[in-house]
């Protein structure tokens, strides 16, 4: 459910705020649902790695890869299918790393016992 939250909240989001939401939207929801701190990264980068994939792809289609190929240019890779690779990847860790993020802000204020080390 969480990883569903993320991808609607996160394209919808994108159309009318900057790139970084990727960060908010995944902070938000594990701060706001807990879960086990792997999944929280693994979730919210997929997520979004989900979400800028499937935009990038639809961009590459549609422009028959010309954009993509252009911007792969710009930084020294040989085509376009590798830029969408690094972008998924790349947005993937911001959205990760934010979703983890988020899931230890959480572990701060919950209480837990305390026990002694032997």
């Amino acid at each position: 459910m969480k990883f569903l939250l993320m991808v609607l909240i996160s394209a919808a989001a994108q159309v009318f705020l900057p790139w970084w939401v990727i960060a908010v939207v995944p902070f938000v929801v594990q701060l706001a649902l807990p879960r086990v701190g792997g999944n929280a990264f693994w979730g919210s980068f997929l997520a979004i790695g989900l979400v800028w994939g499937a935009y990038g792809f639809y961009l590459h289609y549609v422009s028959n890869g010309a954009m993509s190929d252009r911007i792969a240019r710009t930084f020294f890779l040989p085509n376009g299918w590798l830029m969408l690779v690094v972008t998924v990847l790349l947005g993937g860790l911001v959205a990760g790393f934010a979703g983890l993020s988020g899931y230890l802000v959480r572990r701060i204020f919950e209480k837990t016992p305390v026990t002694p080390e032997l």
